[in-house]
């Protein structure tokens, strides 16, 4: 996916004009969720090949959060992302044990919470684009990579994970492509794709 992510990125910039709104000591505010909730799509394959689970629903958040950055100069500017995403995942689990020389079948509730959040410091290199109300951008992060896991059975917590035990790296990183469009000067919206936090985020974009 990342060589298709360059390839578009090569394109978009090498049959663009030069234009762009955004420039020198600007600042940008921009809110916005994000999507596919990967977590989920891991419960569903990998957790549901480990054990049996009946009625399985989901409910949280997707990977959204708070962009800001500050344009130090036209073609590059320098700021923070913070990135958030919930999971829950309930489901039923069925076990036959043989006890008091019968067989009984004990069925439990369970509820797995999962949270992360990550803190990036993000720098972005700003292209030209077709209109001078657009502002486009290819953007690096690195930062913080924060897990917390809480595993409930019949209402009861059961097991909490978190800090190193709840991750591979203590770190992330995240690399992107985003686009930005705006009504007037200080109203747009904006949209990015990426490898490394949300695949896909949309939201408003207020500029200073």
């Amino acid at each position: 996916m990342l060589k298709y992510l360059v390839f578009f990125i090569f394109l978009l910039t090498k049959f663009t004009v030069s234009s762009q709104i955004s420039f020198t000591s600007n600042q940008l505010i921009e809110p916005y969720f994000g999507f596919p909730n990967l977590g989920r799509l891991s419960a569903q394959i990998i957790g549901t090949s480990m054990i049996e689970k009946q009625d399985q629903g989901f409910s949280g958040i997707g990977p959204s959060g708070f962009r800001y950055s500050y344009m130090l100069s036209d073609a590059f500017s320098l700021g923070i992302d913070l990135m958030y995403n919930r999971l829950n995942e309930n489901y039923r689990s069925s076990q036959d044990v043989f006890m008091n020389n019968a067989w009984t079948t004990i069925n439990k509730n369970m509820l797995v919470s999962t949270q992360r959040l990550r803190i990036h410091v993000r720098m972005n290199f700003h292209f030209p684009t077709f209109s001078d109300m657009s502002d486009s951008y290819l953007g690096v992060g690195f930062g913080t990579n924060n897990k917390w896991k809480k595993i409930s059975e019949n209402g009861n917590v059961i097991e909490k994970i978190s800090g190193s035990e709840a991750v591979i790296l203590p770190f992330s990183l995240r690399l992107c492509y985003g686009y930005r469009y705006f009504f007037n000067y200080n109203w747009g919206i904006h949209g990015e794709v990426g490898l490394g936090g949300p695949l896909l985020s949309l939201g408003l974009s207020y500029k200073i």
